[in-house]
């Protein structure tokens, strides 16, 4: 780590040298729970250097998010290959909810699926910690350290005459707790992601409003062990004979969860006074109360208790002065209810972590960043609008909405379309799409498709497709027929949409490539075009900031995916023996040119953000098109 000449520091808290060092970082990140160390693990693999600070001891053992939706996992998987086995290693698929009234289970409600749009058709039921240390390691095996037991002070962005402007900020951290001595130190880095909690320091410190509403809801949560009766299955969704929501969910070993709903919060209530005074006794009366008065029930092992109320909030700026960013519960809170909180937070990460790189590396300029708060306050909304009417529909709302919930739960096994209502499509999260802006770009004639999932700022759908296997011309002439079992395996698009800080350009090249009788002429023509303008691109537009000389500097990675019938020959030609990412060919296996809206009879470039969000497509792929895909990114990098 470099330092810099000792310079006063404008903000330093008393008895502090003013002379003390300045230490230079890149990236300062405060905070190492998910959202941290995954904007950590992401900026670390681009090449960018990072120091991850932490108050607390170590990673939080306690864990309030559990679930890890469709849209997250998609990321996650597409960080590097073998990555996401990481963290399904960690979980277990959620099958189904078991839906009581008080003790009596009324029916088992599967979760809905995606109709094959994504691989990840069930979420990821894993407890945060354990996120956590997965992402810890992966920093760790990369030389990157968890700085636990330092917190911020103070910070500011200092904005120089004639200079470009940079985040100062004070740490400290105590290092003789029996008579309080503590170290300080002065960071000077080029952005800083606050990534603290939704009592963000951070955010509190550069007077960014957090506006919103906190509810009147008052919910116990407990984790442990417990002796009953009830059938204890993944997640019981209960409605009590007092009217009262409670949910028991089964965690790692011997654990349960349990969420009760109880008396609203009085305008006089101490909610840190209710939590020293909560005991485990307490508990067993709420939960005995919304179950029949046979049923049993008793604590065995407390882990963890607490009496919590709902925040709806969201950071009215996500940027401050172009330097300090919110992510996560710093830039956003609400009802777990949905399980968007953690997942909307690793989205913001992987929203960021990308455009940090290209404005540290001089590719873009920094008003790229703005899009960061114009796309992710959006989906803070969203997230919080959801949460809000799925607690609003499992909340207490009087004896003639518990008579219909009753009803409900009587009559569900029966209506199966119910089940859309029970678990939304909305909750998976793979229906986000960002708005057109500076990165996101409709073509300037060409309509765009009718259907907004083919559209820029959607996300890239996910779909098989077929990478063939490579043959020899000698060998191909002893092929009878085609069999992609055989011939090719079945993979996700997805799947080659890897690394973390790339574009990716998918060409669509429709049925130019079926005719075995014109194909060598034809791939040889779409070869020579893609590599005369990859070259160009990538010649001009690359990372040079690098950790190591491991670090893919490339910024730019494509392929090539054919349609129509297969023939052999097209396994001998140049495109499939090249490697992925740099203009391998895979064949189209099941419509999957619709599901981007590309006519097989005209083709089309698409080209795929780094957050795999769709930025910008042309039909065709001839030199008008790969000259306007050029145009494309002319107009984004510097």
């Amino acid at each position: 780590m470099s330092t810099s000449n000792s310079s006063s520091y404008s903000i330093s808290p008393p008895n502090v040298d003013p002379s003390t060092p300045v230490q230079e970082i890149p990236v300062l990140i405060v905070g190492a729970g998910p959202v941290g160390l995954f904007e950590a693990v992401l900026l670390t693999k681009i090449g960018i250097r990072v120091r991850i600070i932490e108050r607390e001891p170590q990673i939080a053992p306690m864990s309030r998010a559990l679930g890890t939706q469709a849209r997250s996992l998609e990321i996650l998987s597409m960080v590097e290959e073998g990555f996401i086995d990481k963290i399904l290693a960690q979980g277990r698929r959620l099958q189904i909810v078991n839906l009581y009234y008080g003790s009596r289970p009324m029916c088992a409600m599967p979760y809905a699926r995606h109709g094959g749009t994504t691989r990840f058709e069930k979420p990821l039921f894993m407890e945060q910690e354990k996120l956590s240390k997965v992402l810890a390691k992966e920093l760790e095996e990369m030389g990157v350290k968890i700085e636990f037991g330092w917190e911020l002070v103070d910070t500011e962005v200092v904005e120089s005459v004639g200079n470009e402007s940079y985040v100062k900020t004070m740490i400290r951290q105590t290092v003789k707790p029996e008579n309080g001595e503590r170290e300080h130190q002065v960071i000077r880095s080029e952005f800083l992601v606050a990534a603290d909690g939704g009592r963000s320091t951070v955010r509190h410190k550069v007077n960014i409003p957090f506006p919103g509403k906190t509810l009147s809801n008052k919910n116990i949560m407990f984790d442990g062990i417990i002796d009953t009766d009830l059938e204890l299955k993944d997640i019981i969704a209960l409605t009590g004979v007092n009217y009262k929501t409670m949910f028991i969910m089964r965690m790692s070993d011997s654990n349960h969860r349990i969420v009760v709903e109880v008396d609203d919060f009085g305008p006089d209530d101490d909610l840190d006074q209710i939590n020293r005074d909560l005991t485990v006794a307490d508990l067993e009366r709420y939960v005995k109360a919304c179950l029949h008065p046979e049923t049993k029930f008793k604590v065995i092992e407390n882990h963890w208790l607490i009496c919590y109320r709902v925040n709806e909030r969201r950071a009215e700026n996500y940027i401050h002065k172009d330097r300090i960013l919110l992510a996560g519960d710093a830039a956003h809170v609400h009802s777990p209810a949905g399980g968007q909180g953690m997942n909307t937070g690793l989205q913001d990460s992987y929203n960021l972590a990308w455009k940090l790189a290209l404005v540290i590396n001089k590719l873009a300029p920094i008003s790229l960043l703005q899009t960061y708060h114009d796309e992710r306050l959006p989906m803070a909304e969203r997230a919080i609008a959801l949460s809000s009417k799925l607690l609003d529909r499992a909340r207490d709302q009087g004896p003639v909405f518990h008579y219909i919930k009753r009803f409900f739960l009587t009559v569900s096994p029966l209506l199966m379309f119910m089940k859309s209502l029970f678990f939304p499509r909305e909750n998976a999260m793979l229906g986000i799409r960002y708005p057109a802006n500076s990165i996101n770009q409709p073509h300037k004639t060409q309509p765009q498709p009718k259907d907004s999932a083919h559209q820029v700022g959607a996300r890239a759908p996910d779909g098989p497709i077929i990478r063939l296997t490579p043959v020899s011309s000698e060998d191909v002439s002893t092929i009878d027929r085609i069999d992609t079992s055989t011939e090719g395996q079945q993979v996700h698009v997805q799947e080659i949409l890897l690394g973390v800080g790339k574009f990716h350009v998918l060409v669509f090249a429709g049925d130019s490539l079926a005719d075995p009788t014109s194909f060598q002429e034809r791939e040889k023509e779409l070869a020579n075009r893609a590599e005369e303008h990859l070259s160009q691109w990538r010649s001009r537009w690359h990372y040079t900031i690098s950790r190591d000389n491991k670090t893919d500097n490339q910024l730019f990675k494509f392929n090539v995916i054919g349609a129509g019938k297969l023939h052999k020959v097209h396994l001998s030609g140049s495109l499939v023996q090249r490697a992925q990412g740099n203009g391998r060919l895979f064949w189209d296996s099941a419509e999957f040119h619709g599901l981007y809206g590309v006519p097989q009879a005209k083709g089309a470039i698409v080209v795929i953000r780094p957050d795999s969000q769709i930025a910008y497509r042309v039909e065709g792929h001839g030199k008008e098109a790969w000259a306007d895909v050029t145009e494309y990114f002319e107009s984004i990098l510097t």
